[in-house]
């Protein structure tokens, strides 16, 4: 299997798990071919057709999608229809165009749940509870708060002790905040933190739709405000990430000084350049992690688990030389010789033994590559010398 498979295969298990079925669409985010913005504005009718806004190749997209949804066959999932409605009425009562490729229109019109969770329909559109929660969880994604409250008010006649209430009378008021002025930041992150959970269990995958436009918000109010290790889900950058803005996100985080030295900002940047497939990106703020939070970096890797990272990451401990997460970024330049054309050689900042150490191996290469043999044989005893470890990884890699 290659990587690539692997990793759509492992982003619709993460999907899967995460929100109890699988939305191709759903993938586009995840991988960064989407963004959240360039979807309302279809909504909105802003885009003539949605594939107009995806990032990269439509028949790559295209198979990609084929790929997972063959996974999620695999897995027993059963194929539904879902709509993908407009925010604005069309005037002819014409539905939102997907893509001018019936393929992959359908693939993106198509979701995949757990057979036996497919409901009983009958019991399902005669109980009008569920329609009750059904409509106010549909409104509230669509951001309209007049029919959000007609149903919900009809929820409180016909229910007056559904558990839910008090949940939906939470997202109905987030949705009319929105059209208020921002006066305290920090209210606001815990306001939005607050409903998250009963925007994901009601809302199910739309919970995006409703939750994108209070990150958005919360990001334009924490744009001013400086980074605090103490806080650090009050800075734009979180914000952004939680919008899957992620050309923002990056903005935010290089934006503030020596973002490298705080884990928390350069694993956003990580990601941020993953979800963007930025790769050089990406494994440079890595490194500059590796260096500065080298603990972090390491719980971090084992935590988020992004297959691009973790796969590099294993086979670094696999290793049989024992290294220190610091001296990653030299071991991977030795076993990834082409990423030296990709990241510089001036990368580190500061004179650590390891930034020294990535910097010598960095120049070895360079002038492997330049047919220099005095100074390639120079650089090699330099290593030697200041670490035998990375000596052993290099003799190795001259054998491969």
């Amino acid at each position: 299997m290659s990587m690539l498979a692997a990793q759509l295969q492992a982003q619709v298990d993460s999907l899967l798990l995460e929100q109890g079925a699988f939305a191709p669409l759903e993938l586009l985010f995840a991988t960064g071919r989407l963004l959240p913005a360039d979807y309302e504005a279809w909504r909105r009718r802003e885009v003539r057709v949605l594939d107009e806004v995806l990032m990269g190749c439509r028949e790559s997209i295209r198979e990609e999608l084929e790929h997972s949804t063959a996974h999620a066959r695999a897995l027993g999932l059963k194929e539904e229809r879902q709509e993908l409605d407009s925010q604005v009425a069309d005037p002819a009562g014409a539905a939102p165009r997907i893509s001018d490729d019936p393929r992959l229109a359908a693939l993106l019109a198509s979701r995949y749940v757990p057979a036996q969770s497919a409901p009983q329909m009958d019991l399902f559109f005669d109980n009008p509870v569920v329609a009750l929660t059904t409509g106010i969880a549909a409104a509230l994604a669509d951001a309209n708060a007049p029919e959000a409250t007609r149903l919900l008010d009809a929820l409180y006649t016909k229910e007056p002790n559904h558990p839910d209430l008090p949940a939906f009378d939470r997202l109905l008021e987030s949705l009319e905040r929105v059209r208020r002025p921002v006066t305290d930041a920090r209210e606001l992150l815990e306001s939005i933190t607050a409903i998250t959970p009963s925007a994901r269990r009601l809302l199910g995958a739309r919970a995006r739709d409703l939750l994108v436009p209070q990150w958005r918000r919360m990001a334009e109010a924490a744009r001013a405000l400086p980074y605090s290790p103490q806080q650090p889900m009050l800075h734009a950058s979180y914000a952004w990430t939680q919008a899957q803005d992620w050309e923002q996100a990056r903005t935010s985080v290089l934006a503030e000084p020596q973002w490298w030295r705080h884990a928390a900002l350069g694993l956003r940047l990580v990601e941020s350049s993953l979800r963007r497939r930025r790769r050089a990106e990406g494994l440079s703020a890595w490194l500059q992690l590796c260096w500065q939070t080298p603990a972090e970096a390491a719980e971090a890797v084992e935590k988020l688990r992004w297959s691009e990272i973790h796969s590099l990451w294993q086979r670094f401990l696999d290793s049989e030389e024992a290294l220190a997460a610091q001296d990653f970024p030299a071991w991977l330049l030795l076993h990834e010789p082409a990423l030296a054309r990709a990241v510089p050689a001036d990368l580190p900042l500061g004179t650590s033994p390891a930034e020294e150490h990535y910097r010598l191996v960095h120049r070895w290469l360079s002038a492997r590559a330049a047919g220099a043999e005095a100074q390639d044989l120079a650089l090699r005893k330099q290593l030697k010398e200041r670490q035998p470890a990375l000596f052993a990884c290099l003799l190795r890699s001259l054998a491969r």
